[in-house]
């Protein structure tokens, strides 16, 4: 994306982020379409996705939707996904983040009730901003919208 352009659209992605703590994620397993409403988070540019039904088998993809309320901005992003175990060095990272983002209450039981933790790699991306103009994203876009001191820090250091 331009540079001036994405200097018009980088706080509406930050916000969003900031927002919204439901994402919807579309998934295909098994032939069929499945539909999950999940708590997110983002972790170096990636989303972490608590599934309260574990999928039919293992999603290769999946269509994340993130808006809030009250506010008219949009954003979808094309992801590979996988399905992180609980072993896995990143699984702890990614739950304690989740948990610190819902409310306390519901964080037990969410670890309890919520067999699949997914890890959603972002490919292509759109955003739709309120006067209905749509942006093509790239993930790099993401990281700069959502971390712009590391991106300044990297630039300044090259």
């Amino acid at each position: 994306m331009p540079e001036n352009i994405f200097k018009q659209v980088s706080l509406d992605i930050l916000r969003l982020h900031q927002k919204a703590v439901h994402t919807l994620l579309a998934t295909q397993c098994s032939g069929c379409p499945e539909i999950h409403d999940a708590v997110f988070v983002t972790l170096n540019g990636r989303y972490y996705v608590w599934l309260a039904e574990s999928p039919q088998s293992d999603p290769k993809t999946g269509i994340l939707l993130i808006e809030a309320e009250g506010t008219p901005t949009r954003l979808s992003w094309v992801a590979r996904a996988r399905r992180l175990k609980k072993k896995d060095r990143l699984y702890c990272r990614a739950a304690a983040a989740l948990q610190r983002r819902i409310n306390p209450d519901q964080a037990a039981s969410c670890l309890a009730d919520c067999p699949c933790l997914l890890e959603l790699i972002p490919q292509q991306g759109r955003l739709t901003v309120n006067d209905n103009r749509d942006f093509t994203l790239l993930p790099s876009d993401l990281m700069k919208a959502l971390y712009p001191a590391k991106q300044t820090i990297e630039a300044f250091a090259s």
